[in-house]
């Protein structure tokens, strides 16, 4: 349908010469009509015809584009009324339905609650204004004025006090203003100006007659107030003699309802009225602005709703009727529109606020339609898309080759949409298209390569049509075409053509899919080259890459293929033209000084005559040449040296001695001297982040295109400026298990809003924290980045990249620090950031006062116990001391008075009765022996006697008398070692009797001569060892006896071991082994 009223308006205009007009001037379109004696129904075909022109033509002159912001992605309402940004950096929307505070990625809506005071008065909202003093005030419809409180993120209310006087007005706010003196202007509707006294909360009513809304106030610079009002036009009010008077300016029906104003530094009034357009006022002349030259095509361009004036030259205006640039001498330079066919146009032309924040970006409030987003042109990137509504657009988005000729025409071709013509002066595409009712047409639509020869033949390689070549006129669907034909040596070896390149000679070098074609134009000759797996220095793989084929500085042909690089030496005479030999390099196991990957996607001479290859997969090389042109060094550059991605399908070099890559996930600018790599991405203007083999190409004049899935790109490198912002970083939500902290909850230990909150105390069960922060930058917010630390948990930033988000588990009590650093999309970091001091605090009984106290305690509890124990020691040590004394003064003197007795008796009784004299030598025996036990008892119970030295000792005098009436020595070595060495009273008893026992044996059984007894402690162990070297015994013979035994459960009743280590005729060894405790 389009097409067929397009060709009726050519036709008709040419008889009636409209066309001329309708270049010359889009907005003329209805007055020349009216002009014509047409029928109705053509007016309406012109009418459509030239809106569907006008559009097409805007939709693709301007490389703009609109952000649209709406319900869908978070905000509460799509009629948006007022906009701000505060201090902190949050742009704010006021709705029909609540205030939205925007981050970038998320709103946060405050609503109306009716149960709580402290929420907003209501939620239709006409206005928000932030003082000097960092408040922000909402004006409503019909609940009076609110002031948000950001510490605890509620609102105190202001509205009509009939009873108690001293309060607004009305109760509908659509206009807030705070003059130089830092007064506070309310504008109402209907109950006209309110000034609010911020120390009382007071209000005072001027121009209480005026039923108009106030739609907007300004001052002048002798500190006037300029009231805009929607039926008295403007009115200033002045200050004299403590008293305000108030006038109207130019009391004229054209400004009578006038929706917005402002002032520019010449003190001129720049006014917006509602169906009468914009005027400037200055000096009491009023001088109308025209929008447009005519204001009949886009009728809401008479109502303007807002003004603001950016700086000493440029001025925005929105209307009902599209957005405006102006320049302070009123001159339109820009106009934006929605456009039903460009999905980044404006949403709507009716447009209710503008706002520009402190980086440039201009946010659009609309009606029904949201917010739509205007980002300063930091990167001057043009798109080129396929558009199915407009005829003048790219035949398909997806490119597969780019080519500009010398007159600056740009040749595109697409995967699918055939050929493209693009004429930049004319702003025009032609498309040329594979067509089965003309056989001279393209022989397919996916074009791979496009060359123009030395004499002007345009060259086309396809994807399964073989090669093209264009015939007569650019503008006409006429080709010649070199297909392969089976069975024919002298055609194309392969109808898929990759590349094409044209050599010093003239000859072209033909890629295909099967091997490399040398084409001679003037001999209409084909020479083919394929690789042959016997021959070394045959092509070495026959699938040639797109764009792969170059010839260097010094007469070398550089061929890209699947399975490495090739080289042919141009400049060797000698060779026949059909047996050239390639030398290849290829990607080899463990040999750095090989290609990075063997798959050849780009290749690429710079100015200084160095060649870079790109790769598929193993990012891009550098080949270094020696003294004889030789390649010495291959140099590689991954994702790691910072390449955005390994997979790379371009390469191109700019005027300042810089690469530019496609990849398959962004483009990459390549800093040859400082070898640092910048990277872009689809957010900084580019057609998506998927590029595409070989479509890229650079301009007469230093422009670079880069085609991929979605269009193409052209731009020039210079103009791609970084964005300078500094983006101020906040952390905007804390949350315990993974729930949000309010500052409104009851028993919250946060007391204010969290952004407002430098240290916070956690309770000691807390181990589980989530942190959520945001850097304000609105170009691309998506691509700010991010770094964290927790100090007292990580040792190192942690960069987050582009999320906003951590948390942190298994947290200890202590005191810690959250800190976060954030950076716009260009990588421009603020260093200084967020941070938030968190006390997890510590429990009672892991307080250092509860430990110190339990410390303190418990050594008193060992002071105690250790002093009872030693006094209890001490007892026993007396009482063992009393024992020994009382058993060895009074049963000792008395046994041996018994036993003195006993043999005096006997004496006297010698010779006379003998049974009394055996009876009383039995006594005197029997005593003898008691006495000795006793004296044994009497040592083993003296404390005096604990130690080791003591025991041996004792061991040795025991035996000494009767040892003295025999041939038997007895030993014993370092005894004055051991007497720091003390025993328990049950230890000493049990080894004494074990070796007494085993010394009675060595004297009465063993006919030794030598008896050695020796003791050693290391640490906590004794070793007790007592040796004859006498006749022995058969251990396992007597292992049964007695003795024996009860030796050995002695040793097991102190924890001891004993071993008897004996055989005839080689002595005996009693060996003792234990823990002394």
């Amino acid at each position: 349908m389009n097409s067929f009223i397009s060709s009726k308006l050519f036709i008709i205009a040419s008889k009636k010469i409209i066309m001329l007009k309708l270049l010359q001037n889009k907005y003329s379109i209805i007055g020349c009509l009216q002009k014509q004696h047409f029928s109705p129904l053509l007016k309406s075909y012109f009418l459509l015809a030239a809106i569907i022109f006008f559009y097409s033509s805007l939709s693709f002159s301007k490389s703009i584009k609109f952000e649209h912001i709406s319900i869908q992605h978070g905000l509460s309402h799509n009629t948006v009324h007022s906009i701000i940004q505060d201090r902190k950096g949050f742009i704010w929307f006021a709705t029909e339905d609540g205030l939205n505070r925007y981050d970038g990625y998320n709103f946060k809506i405050f609503r109306n609650t009716r149960t709580d005071s402290t929420s907003l008065s209501d939620n239709f909202i006409w206005t928000i204004f932030e003082d000097s003093d960092e408040n922000i005030w909402v004006g409503t419809n019909n609940g009076g004025l609110n002031k948000y409180n950001s510490d605890t993120e509620s609102f105190t209310r202001y509205t009509v006090d009939e009873n108690a006087g001293g309060g607004l007005s009305n109760n509908s706010i659509r206009s807030i203003y705070e003059d130089k003196t830092g007064k506070l202007w309310i504008g109402t509707g209907g109950g006209g100006l309110n000034l609010l006294d911020k120390t009382s909360e007071k209000f005072s009513v001027f121009l209480p007659q005026l039923t108009d809304n106030i739609l907007d106030i300004d001052e002048d610079n002798d500190g006037n107030l300029i009231i805009a009002t929607d039926g008295s036009g403007l009115i200033k009010l002045m200050k004299e003699n403590e008293k305000y008077n108030s006038v109207k300016i130019n009391d004229t029906d054209l400004i009578k309802s006038i929706w917005s104003l402002a002032f520019d530094n010449n003190n001129t009034i720049w006014i917006g009225t509602n169906g009468n357009g914009l005027f400037r006022y200055n000096g009491g002349k009023l001088q109308s602005v025209k929008l447009n030259k005519s204001n009949t095509l886009l009728q809401g361009s008479a109502n303007v709703t807002d003004i603001q004036i950016i700086d000493d030259n440029i001025m925005w205006v929105s209307t009902e009727g599209g957005l405006y640039q102006l320049t302070k001498e009123g001159k339109v330079v820009k106009s934006y529109f929605n456009i039903p066919t460009d999905l980044f146009s404006l949403r709507t032309n009716i447009i209710r606020r503008i706002y520009a924040d402190d980086t440039g970006i201009m946010w659009i409030g609309t009606v029904g339609n949201g917010v739509n987003k205007l980002v300063s042109e930091f990167k001057i990137v043009k798109h080129y898309t396929h558009n199915p509504a407009v005829q003048n657009s790219l035949s398909h988005d997806i490119i597969r080759s780019v080519y500009e000729d010398k007159n600056g025409l740009l040749w595109i071709g697409t995967l699918g949409g055939g050929l493209n013509l693009y004429n930049p002066v004319k702003n025009q595409f032609t498309h040329f298209r594979n067509n089965a009712d003309n056989p001279n047409s393209l022989t397919n639509d996916g074009i791979t390569a496009i060359h123009k020869d030395k004499n002007g033949n345009l060259w086309i390689g396809t994807w399964g049509g073989g090669l093209n070549k264009l015939i007569g006129s650019r503008y006409t669907n006429n080709f010649e075409h070199y297909l392969h034909q089976p069975g024919n040596e002298n055609s194309l070896i392969n109808n898929i053509v990759q590349a094409i390149h044209e050599d010093d000679k003239g000859n072209l070098w033909i890629g295909t899919e099967k091997g490399l074609d040398y084409f001679i134009p003037s001999k209409n000759k084909f020479i083919h080259f394929v690789y042959d797996g016997k021959d070394p220095f045959s092509l070495s793989d026959n699938r040639i890459q797109s764009n792969c084929i170059i010839q260097d500085s010094k007469g070398n042909l550089w061929i890209g293929t699947w399975n490495g690089l090739n080289k042919i030496d141009l400049n060797n005479k000698d060779a026949a033209e059909d047996k050239l030999k390639f030398y290849r390099f290829e990607n080899e196991t463990n040999n750095i000084n090989s290609l990075s990957d063997s798959r050849v996607t780009a290749i690429y001479e710079d100015d200084f005559n160095q060649l870079w290859i790109g790769t598929h997969g193993g990012g891009l090389n550098k080949l270094i040449s020696g003294e004889n042109s030789e390649i010495i060094e291959i140099k590689n550059y991954t994702k790691r040296e910072g390449l955005t991605s390994n997979v790379i399908y371009g390469i191109l070099g700019d005027d300042q001695n810089n690469l530019w890559i496609s990849t398959n996930d962004g483009l990459s600018k390549f800093d040859i001297e400082n070898e640092v790599f910048r990277n872009y991405q689809e957010g900084d203007g580019f057609q998506s982040d998927q590029f595409f083999w070989g479509a890229s190409a650079k301009g007469r004049d230093g422009k670079l295109y880069f085609g991929g899935i979605n269009g193409l790109n052209s731009f020039y490198p210079s103009e791609l400026k970084d964005n300078p912002h500094i983006p101020p970083v906040y952390i905007t939500e804390l949350q315990v298990f993974n729930k949000p902290l309010k500052v409104s909850s009851e028993n919250s230990p946060l007391k204010k809003s969290i952004m407002n909150t430098k240290m916070i105390e956690l309770a000691y069960d807390i181990y589980v924290l989530s942190f959520e922060f945001v850097a304000l930058d609105y170009v691309n917010p998506e691509f700010n980045q991010y770094k964290y630390m927790l100090v007292g948990f990580d040792k190192d930033w942690i960069p987050s990249g582009t999320r906003r988000f951590v948390t942190y588990s298994n947290l200890k009590n202590g005191e810690y620090e959250f800190k976060v650093i954030g950076s716009n999309n260009d990588g421009v970091w603020n260093e200084e950031g967020s941070s938030l001091k968190i006390i997890i605090k510590t429990p009672f009984w892991k307080a250092w006062w509860f430990i110190s106290l339990v410390v303190i305690i418990s050594i008193l509890l060992i002071i105690y116990f250790i002093t009872n124990q030693f006094k209890q020691m001490l007892a026993v040590e007396r009482l063992r001391a009393k024992l020994a004394a009382d058993l060895h003064d009074n049963i000792g003197s008395g046994l041996t008075e018994i036993s003195i007795l006993s043999e005096v008796l006997s004496t006297r009784l010698k010779h006379e009765n003998k049974d009394i004299l055996k009876t009383l030598n039995i006594i005197s025996a029997e005593s003898r022996q008691i006495i000795d036990k006793m004296s044994d008892i009497v040592w083993l119970v003296n404390p005096k006697r604990d130690s080791l030295y003591d025991l041996i000792l004792r061991l040795e005098d025991n035996y000494s008398e009767m040892l003295s009436q025999t041939d038997i020595s007895f030993t014993s070595k370092n005894l004055r070692s051991l007497e720091k060495i003390t025993l328990k009273m049950e230890h000493r008893q049990h080894l004494f009797l074990i070796f007494k026992e085993g010394i009675n044996n060595s004297i009465t059984h063993s006919n030794c001569t030598e008896i050695n007894l020796n003791a050693d402690v290391k640490g906590k162990i004794l070793n007790m060892v007592l040796e004859d070297n006498g006749e022995g015994f058969d251990t396992d013979a007597k292992a049964r006896g007695n003795g024996l035994l009860n030796m050995k459960e002695r040793a097991k009743k102190i924890g001891g071991d004993l071993n008897i280590i004996s055989s005839a005729g080689h002595g005996t060894k009693i060996h003792f082994v234990g823990y002394i405790k």
